[in-house]
């Protein structure tokens, strides 16, 4: 409840920004400012997860909605791509010692993303490698999903949106 009231005071702080607004900048600007909301969030989220059993069901979607919104309004916030591979990998654990095969992928993907578009020497890069080494520790058993299970055709988003074309 907390989270989801956090997010909307947070969110209706933001305007989606046009072309006659000031453009690219102000794009970045508020993919910035989404992407440090989100970084917020997270770091109360995370604190909630680890004192209170049953809710990791519930932690994070916000969060990743923040992200999934910075993406959106710019494709190459680095940064906003990295922590959400960063939460997807955190959502992707199932709490009963096995992963969901979507979410990992999810995660890789975006960890590709921040490596393939220059984010290498940067933090982000720092992030997105660990991410990598993270899921490649993963022991196959315990991802008993094939990634045949997820819908590769429908791009959607992260958190609970689904991504417009």
């Amino acid at each position: 409840m907390f989270s989801a009231a956090f997010l909307f005071g947070v969110a209706a702080g933001f305007s989606p920004p046009t072309v006659a607004a000031g453009g690219l900048k102000a794009a970045a600007t508020l993919s910035q400012q989404l992407t440090t909301a989100a970084e917020e969030l997270l770091k109360i989220e995370k604190k909630i997860a680890g004192s209170r059993d049953g809710l990791d069901a519930f932690l994070f979607e916000d969060v990743l909605t923040l992200l999934d919104e910075a993406i959106e309004v710019d494709p190459q916030n680095l940064h906003a791509h990295a922590r959400a591979g960063e939460v997807l990998l955190l959502k992707s654990n199932q709490g009963d010692g096995t992963f969901d095969i979507c979410r990992l992928l999810d995660a890789r993907d975006e960890a590709d993303y921040v490596l393939s578009h220059g984010g290498g020497a940067s933090p982000d890069g720092a992030i997105a490698r660990g991410l990598l080494r993270a899921i490649d520790a993963i022991p196959p058993d315990a991802i008993p999903d094939s990634p045949s299970s997820c819908d590769e055709g429908q791009e959607r988003r992260h958190g609970t949106k689904t991504r417009s074309s």
